[in-house]
């Protein structure tokens, strides 16, 4: 077993296996926290019949293909969204694998994988419900906080004596978490004074005090600009080949037009995960000079 934790193919296999079945359980969260539900029972049911699902038709990813997306008890369509998510966290949880392999350690591989679960709950339940449960965004930075207090190697590099990295570390993530939601809060602000409506919701707010509780001021500060621009890049097309295309009456009331409303939490999550798997050095290095100033 020790030379199997050493063996890359088998981290991979073993992260993506994880990862779908976090996945799915994922998609447990997604479907029942916004209307109240247990996430812990009752056991998996079909959401149209009410019936329980056995084990061998539950199985994350493979089920869905073998069923070709059908429900065995009754008509109910199974949406892709579950298939996904379950693929996305698995190869998301596959790529951390395969980085601790080779040059993560043990306690940026937990910081990946929580982010990253975090991150992706949230953008599915507001893509569907248009809010974000405060039991992530709020009690994720909390989560966040404690962490970072806990481990101070996610934000500093640590010295002697160890009880001021410590308290270094959590103060960067506390510094993150209100540096992020204040800076929101008053574009927020500042966009109803010009527009006459809000444009950003409570739930982004707290959202992104969860980003910076794990990656720091510049981290928030980076998803704010990257979600805005990850938004633009992919709704803008969207809306230029809807009017192109002249979309028929009937499927009017389904055309992002402007003004409509768009959830921004998936994009303010994508641009978070970004920058804590590709673009913390380079933004860090780039924001860093301006933390001097003060």
């Amino acid at each position: 077993m020790p030379e199997l934790l050493h063996n890359s193919d088998f981290l991979v296999a073993l992260g993506f296996s994880i990862g779908a079945v976090l996945g799915s359980f994922l998609n447990v969260c997604a479907y029942r926290i916004p209307i109240g539900k247990s996430i812990i029972m009752p056991a998996s049911h079909c959401p149209n019949c009410g019936l329980n699902i056995p084990w061998y038709s539950n199985l994350p990813i493979v089920s869905w293909l073998i069923q070709k997306g059908q429900a065995n008890c009754c008509s109910f369509r199974i949406p892709y969204r579950y298939w996904l998510v379950e693929l996305l966290v698995g190869f998301a949880y596959a790529y951390f694998a395969y980085q601790y392999s080779k040059d993560f350690d043990l306690l940026q591989l937990v910081t990946h994988v929580v982010f990253t679960f975090l991150m992706i709950v949230v953008a599915v339940v507001d893509l569907e419900t248009m809010t974000i449960p405060d039991r992530f965004s709020v009690g994720g930075a909390v989560f966040g906080v404690l962490f970072s207090f806990c481990f101070p190697e996610i934000h500093v590099e640590v010295y002697n004596p160890i009880w001021i990295d410590h308290l270094s570390s959590g103060i960067t993530s506390l510094l993150g978490m209100l540096v992020g939601s204040a800076l929101l809060y008053w574009i927020g602000a500042i966009a109803y004074i010009v527009f006459g409506r809000d444009a950003l919701g409570e739930g982004d707010v707290k959202l992104l005090g969860c980003v910076g509780a794990f990656c720091g001021w510049q981290g928030a500060v980076f998803a704010i600009f990257g979600g805005a621009l990850l938004g633009t890049i992919l709704i803008l097309p969207i809306m230029i080949f809807q009017k192109v295309r002249r979309i028929e009456q009937a499927n009017e009331d389904m055309e992002i037009s402007w003004g409509a409303e768009i959830p921004f939490g998936p994009f303010l999550a994508m641009a978070g995960l970004f920058y804590l798997i590709y673009f913390s050095e380079s933004v860090d290095n780039w924001l860093n000079p301006i933390q001097s100033i003060f």
